[in-house]
């Protein structure tokens, strides 16, 4: 790929990596392969764009942007942080600009992801309230997923707790069964909707309750305000 990638870009090409699994060695039998692409400019108003084929059954994805747009999207503390912010990359072209891509360390990173995680925590309540909706209608056909979602959301909020992102989706829980700041009551959460969401809702109900609460006090010895009662939007 790398002849089209110089044609299509030119001049404009600055540097090209591999990321994502391909980048840390770990792809297998049904990984795709991820490239970027570091172009001098892009189009006003834009900070990537990208294309994605299937070739001979496996994913292939380019996406290009500047120097800049990558270090203010994906390396900075940005609503996607929490699993873009690991991000690695395998240089193909330009070694010593990758390499400088790669050593970039975000400044004030506490305060930007104690921020991130308050911001995402109405997401949290909102998926939480819906999981306990469910379970008190005993809407079983409902809950897994309801279920799913909201642990994705507290998930996000324990990446930005502990500052740390993850490496890969299919490595969430068992990153943030590591980290140091979590609901004492995590696992047990986690546990119960690993076994089944649906056997004993009263347990579910109360393991998702204890979470919920336990986080509110981990924002408050944090010194996080995460509630307002002034609700005028201006």
């Amino acid at each position: 790929m790398i002849p089209l990638i110089r044609k299509k870009f030119g001049d404009e090409l600055v540097a090209l990596a591999a990321c994502a699994s391909f980048a840390r060695s770990e792809d297998t039998d049904y990984s795709d392969l991820e490239m970027v692409a570091f172009v001098k400019s892009m189009p006003e108003g834009r900070w990537w764009d990208g294309v994605g084929k299937i070739r001979d059954g496996m994913l292939v994805e380019l996406v290009w942007t500047t120097r800049e747009g990558y270090l203010q999207n994906v390396r900075e503390v940005t609503g996607d942080w929490y699993i873009a912010g690991s991000d690695t990359l395998l240089p193909i072209i330009n070694e010593e600009f990758i390499g400088e891509l790669n050593g970039y360390r975000v400044a004030d990173l506490r305060e930007k992801c104690l921020k991130r995680a308050a911001l995402h925590w109405h997401e949290v309540q909102e998926a939480t309230a819906k999981v306990l909706n469910a379970i008190l209608a005993d809407n079983r056909e409902g809950l897994p997923l309801l279920a799913f979602d909201m642990l994705r959301h507290m998930l996000i909020v324990l990446s930005f707790l502990n500052q740390t992102p993850y490496v890969t989706f299919s490595r969430f829980v068992s990153q943030a069964k590591s980290f140091d700041l979590k609901p004492a009551d995590f696992e047990t959460l986690n546990d119960a909707l690993a076994q089944g969401v649906s056997r004993d809702l009263p347990s579910l109900q109360a393991a998702v309750t204890n979470v919920f609460t336990q986080f509110e006090k981990i924002f408050e010895e944090l010194g996080v305000e995460l509630y307002d009662d002034d609700v005028d939007p201006n």
